[in-house]
């Protein structure tokens, strides 16, 4: 692999850029920056593309479930990750070293995971600060590539995160706003009976994919909490009425 502007070129010593020898010094240098445009680099550049793709092809997936971890959560841990993949083969490849040089990075990758811990907000069923999270933990993993003194590499990286993050929100909340999937919490009294509200709505081919049952303290009501996936054609409003026409059940609300 070649060497895609390294900041510790091995082959030009200091005394190579002593005049009268300095523009010749010079030009070895631009050939080396000149690299970034290589094929070597078209075929990194390549790959951290391919993981964006592929990592937002799931997020795709997760985001139309209404998902916490959705689009780009996805793309930014899965370039991350093929930053780091990058890295490793270009240090072993460049100074013919075993893996064992990235162990210190191993340490600060992991490390970094209780940090983005407390950018992550938990308020009821509702995740806030995932991207955020992944967001820092990607910006380790930059810094892991700068400190190795793949400037392009790093620079590609950014670049791909700041379109993930800028450039896709209006893609993410439009299909936030297009999922089917819908949050509701009931509260029921002691008559109600589950089976025949999940043979009720399935006849309405709406899909029950979780559901959450407590006690609500000192009364005789119990609080669920569904999570349904309805057809597009089936607006808010008329989820409501359907459900409403089941005995028993008390209070409806969107979560």
């Amino acid at each position: 692999m070649e060497v895609l502007w390294s900041a510790y070129p091995d082959d030009i010593s200091h005394k190579d850029c002593i005049q009268p020898v300095g523009r010749a010094c010079q030009m070895e240098r631009m050939i080396r920056i000149m690299n970034i445009f290589s094929m070597e680099y078209l075929s990194i550049l390549l790959r951290l593309v391919a993981a964006m793709v592929l990592g937002g092809l799931v997020g795709l997936e997760r985001a139309g479930k209404s998902h916490d971890a959705g689009l780009r959560t996805h793309i930014l841990v899965c370039i991350g990750s093929a930053a780091v993949m990058v890295l490793s083969e270009c240090l072993v490849r460049q100074y013919n070293i075993n893996a064992e040089i990235m162990r210190m990075g191993a340490q600060v990758i992991s490390g970094i995971g209780f940090l983005g811990v407390g950018t992550i907000i938990v308020s009821g069923d509702k995740v806030k600060g995932l991207t955020t999270a992944a967001g820092l933990w990607t910006t380790a993993c930059v810094g892991l590539v700068v400190g190795a003194g793949y400037y392009a590499i790093a620079i590609t990286v950014v670049a791909l995160m700041l379109f993930a993050m800028l450039c896709l929100r209006p893609l993410t909340l439009y299909i936030y706003r297009r999922s089917s999937m819908t949050t509701i919490g009931m509260e029921v009294t002691e008559g109600f009976s589950m089976l025949d509200f999940l043979d009720y709505i399935k006849d309405m081919e709406i899909h029950v994919e979780s559901v959450n049952i407590s006690d609500k303290t000192g009364e005789r009501l119990y609080k669920i909490q569904l999570e349904l996936n309805a057809k597009k054609s089936i607006v808010e409003k008329e989820l409501f009425d359907l459900i409403k026409k089941v005995d028993n059940i008390k209070e409806i609300s969107v979560l």
